[in-house]
């Protein structure tokens, strides 16, 4: 599956446990130009995004695994990107790699975010969701 398709999968799956039509939406922050695409958004219910970045590289035979910065950088992201928001929507990231969520949870554990964003880790095989905690 491609990245899209999972996140597709997630978003589905996502809508059905939670009773929710969340959508992929772009949508305005603050009062200039400033626009972000979010991957789950209900009006007055959830905003969020998922990511299917695993926090290491798999292990190429020419390259040895190495942490992959770009997918934690685009995870932390979206926790600033979720601060920015003004509504009152249950903030969430959904992560597919385990690793990714527990590392990402455990970076940001204490610091003083203006809203709670709630981690959740996805399981492809199990297609089930786990919270891992709440920033």
């Amino acid at each position: 599956m491609t990245p899209l398709q999972i996140e597709c999968l997630v978003r589905n799956e996502f809508n059905a446990v939670n009773s929710a039509c969340a959508k992929k939406q772009t949508l305005l922050l603050g009062t200039a130009a400033a626009s972000h695409e979010f991957d789950l958004y209900e009006t007055c219910k959830v905003i969020g995004g998922i990511s299917t970045s695993p926090w290491f590289n798999r292990p190429r035979s020419d390259k040895p695994r190495s942490n992959n910065t770009a997918g934690q950088d685009r995870a932390a992201a979206e926790l600033f990107w979720l601060s920015l928001w003004a509504g009152d929507e249950k903030r969430v990231h959904v992560l597919t790699d385990k690793e990714m969520a527990r590392r990402l949870f455990k970076r940001f554990s204490g610091a003083c975010f203006p809203h709670r964003i709630e981690i959740q880790h996805f399981d492809m095989k199990a297609r089930k969701f786990c919270v891992i905690g709440v920033l």
